[in-house]
């Protein structure tokens, strides 16, 4: 029998009637990269802390301090990169279905979900990240949506979550797949409070000691707490240090131009958009677009619309070709359909964003009602 790749166990709490739960990720070899037995172990572990009263929230962490989780295993995804596209969607479709129902049940969870996000936070894993209602990272934090360089877009809830960036700027990171450090990681709304590692245990023990009377009451008092234990970084990270000028030059601007703004601020301010030259031109068109669709929509059409995306560009072969070229053959010299950003048509763009067409329920949408989680 093949050990878990997620340990769960209960602790008592100290205040309050009932137990904390603890989720472990333990792939540390591949940065615990969320492949479909881990997306099920999470999945088995959300519905037991569901639907146990004796178990009043639940913490998850990583068991290695390299990385919280570094992103889905998209190797299985892609069939492992075969080349021309999948003809076959049916193990893709299923997988993101699976992995996005976990990212939605977490955010929806009746119960305080509480994430220590240390080391690399990246693509599957901010999906899993965002989905807790209270996101700590450390000095040793990165996270990033980096899907366009793989030849996908953000998605896991990206589309929604990078929305809430502040000041508009969640389409540059949707289009260039950049790394934010964990003081930016805070100011851009993708992590509530930045702590040394060294503190872990000590927020641990605050955890179980907080009233879980409700879960408002739970959050409220660890907000207090936090606030009164904690001080902003004394440094301005790049993001927050020209977001207000990098805001400016995006606004109101088509995904095009936005691309446009982003290169003439590699040029001056490199350290925001390291690695934009290695995006997929057609992924970020269609990342770009995708944000702006998501504007005023809500998570669940977030995870349909990515879904019918990553099968769109299974079909078209993009995001197989991102990924042969980066993690199977590792040659990183990815063939792309559109060699610049100016040559991708919008009829690409258009087709790799309609719907796909489901000769039954969506296979996401089911999933998603089966659990009573199918919000408009």
């Amino acid at each position: 029998m093949l050990e878990p790749t997620v340990h769960f166990h209960t602790i008592p709490l100290k205040q309050s009637d009932g137990l904390l739960g603890v989720a472990v990720m333990d792939r540390p070899k591949a940065l615990n990269a969320l492949d479909h037995t881990m997306i099920r172990e999470l999945l088995t572990i959300v519905e037991t802390v569901e639907s146990d009263a004796s178990i009043r929230g639940l913490w998850i962490e990583s068991s290695a301090e390299k990385a919280f989780c570094a992103g889905g295993d998209v190797r299985d995804v892609t069939n492992h990169g075969q080349a021309g596209g999948l003809t076959d969607l049916s193990n893709s479709s299923d997988y993101l279905a699976d992995e996005y129902l976990l990212d939605v049940w977490l955010r929806y969870c009746s119960k305080p979900v509480f994430a220590w996000g240390d080391g690399y936070i990246m693509g599957g894993g901010m999906g899993v990240f965002q989905g807790a209602d209270v996101r700590f990272v450390t000095e040793y934090s990165s996270l990033a949506m980096p899907e366009v360089r793989i030849g996908f877009v953000p998605d896991c809830g990206g589309s929604w979550f990078l929305n809430h960036v502040p000041k508009g700027l969640g389409i540059c990171l949707a289009m260039s797949g950049a790394t934010v450090g964990a003081a930016d990681g805070c100011w851009l709304n993708l992590a509530d409070w930045l702590l040394p590692r060294a503190e872990k245990s000590t927020l641990f023990d605050a955890v179980l000691a907080l009233n879980y009377a409700s879960k408002s009451q739970a959050l409220a008092e660890l907000g207090s707490i936090l606030q009164d234990a904690t001080t902003e970084s004394p440094r301005q990270g790049p993001w927050e240090e020209n977001g207000e000028r990098l805001a400016n030059s995006i606004r109101h601007q088509t995904p095009l131009n936005v691309w446009h703004a982003m290169q003439a601020w590699h040029h001056d301010v490199p350290e925001l958009f390291i690695g934009l030259e290695q995006a997929s031109p057609g992924a970020a068109m269609v990342a770009g677009y995708q944000q702006q669709r998501m504007k005023y929509q809500n998570l669940i059409h977030a995870v349909i619309q990515e879904h019918d995306i990553g099968m769109q560009m299974l079909s078209d072969g993009e995001w197989c070709e991102g990924v042969r070229a980066l993690l199977i053959d590792k040659d990183k010299n990815p063939q792309w359909r559109f060699a610049t950003i100016e040559e991708v048509t919008p009829d690409w763009i258009q087709a790799m964003l309609a719907p796909m067409e489901w000769t039954t329920t969506h296979p996401l949408a089911g999933k998603l009602a089966a659990k009573g989680l199918l919000h408009d």
